[in-house]
């Protein structure tokens, strides 16, 4: 992840609306230069959050997973979980020594891949390994891991990508953006701040310009 100054950002939506002619409509509505910019600073995060939400796992800047041996549980059938930091927002990768390959994208809890991992007969192997993101009794998020047969468990590979938020240092507001979506983050920002004014026809433009590259339909 990159971190990045927020008034960078918010001036390149500025630009961006400006160039659509959009900024002149907020003018004309009475939302002055600071209300417009503080506008688009709020969208930021939720920018942020929903282009890496829908991205491929391929353009993403990853972060390591932390795990500490007591957030780990390991069960005798090589089956597993690890309990997830409060900021996790995706898995990027997850790999037990013993898997052939790593786990990229997981399923929910409750849905009917979820199901099949109860069974011993149905779950993942070390082949094709299958995670499950789910909640236990405390309300903690955890990361469910399963194969069919036990083996090297010890975690390889742990990738994530935080839940975007600004923060400041040096005086600066920062916030971390993957470097290969800056420009789908700004028009998705530049269409969230449409969508705040009722501007819904050209919100929708400027969201399907942000993700066409990934998201065609």
């Amino acid at each position: 992840m990159e971190k990045v100054l927020v008034d960078e950002l918010v001036k390149e939506v500025r630009v961006t609306l400006d160039e659509n002619q959009v900024e002149s409509g907020y003018m004309q509505s009475g939302t002055d230069n600071m209300e417009l910019d503080e506008i688009i600073r709020s969208k930021l995060p939720d920018a942020v959050r929903a282009i890496v939400e829908m991205c491929p796992v391929s353009l993403l800047n990853a972060d390591a997973l932390t795990l500490a041996d007591a957030s780990r549980v390991k069960n005798e059938d090589g089956s597993g979980y690890v309990v997830l930091p409060n900021d996790f927002l995706r898995l990027v990768s997850f790999k037990l020594a013993s898997w052939k390959r790593a786990v990229t994208s997981v399923t929910e809890q409750g849905s009917p891949t979820d199901l099949m991992q109860r069974n011993t007969f149905t779950r993942g192997t070390p082949i094709k390994p299958i995670c499950v993101l789910s909640h236990k009794a405390d309300g903690k998020r955890v990361l469910e891991y399963f194969t069919a047969s036990g083996g090297n468990d010890t975690i390889e590979r742990a990738l994530y990508v935080p839940n975007p938020s600004i923060v400041t240092e040096d005086g600066n507001e920062k916030i971390s953006i993957p470097h290969l979506l800056r420009a789908a983050i700004v028009n998705y920002c530049a269409g969230l701040t449409c969508f705040s004014r009722g501007d819904a026809e050209q919100g929708n433009l400027f969201l399907k310009i942000a993700t066409s590259n990934f998201n065609p339909t």
